[in-house]
């Protein structure tokens, strides 16, 4: 992660922990520590990848605008996911998400009582998604073909 230009900004990084005290999803959930996770792609541990818990991040950039050297750490996350997606290791939980996009149109899927709060709040109806265009577009980035590898690493194809 240390040769791409946003993990370059991580040789600033001297430890100072700012980056987890102001993490909404570390106040929650205390194994996820994104200081940690800086200290081990910086000691060459690059199995981070690998981990599931860098998934949980929200990329809300707080980590960033509380780093006093401004180290890319949302975008290194992102990196990490990157690489580990490209080796099938994803939770169900984003396979689930990914498929839902590709299905619906929607990162969430629409439930009656979403529809019904939406009315009770005086939302307008969500329509129909242009599902033509929305695939077309994934397939035009790759995102289809690359959601079809990792379902299949998933389940563990060895033809794939």
């Amino acid at each position: 992660l240390l040769d791409q230009p946003e993990g370059e900004t991580l040789l600033g990084c001297y430890q100072c922990g700012r980056c987890t005290s102001a993490c909404p999803v570390a106040d929650i959930e205390h194994s996820f520590n994104p200081r940690l996770f800086l200290q081990k792609i910086l000691l060459g541990d690059e199995e981070i990848a690998e981990e599931q818990l860098v998934w949980n991040c929200l990329t809300c950039e707080q980590c960033e605008v509380h780093c006093p050297e401004k180290v890319k750490i949302p975008h290194i996350l992102i990196l990490a996911k990157v690489r580990g997606l490209m080796a099938g290791n994803v939770p169900a939980a984003a396979l689930d998400r990914a498929r839902t996009i590709v299905s619906e149109g929607r990162s969430l899927p629409v439930s009656p009582p979403m529809l019904k709060t939406r009315e009770k709040m005086g939302l307008p109806d969500l329509g129909t998604p242009p599902m033509d265009q929305i695939v077309a577009m994934l397939a035009d980035i790759g995102i289809v073909s690359k959601l079809e590898k990792v379902e299949s690493v998933y389940r563990g194809d060895q033809d794939e």
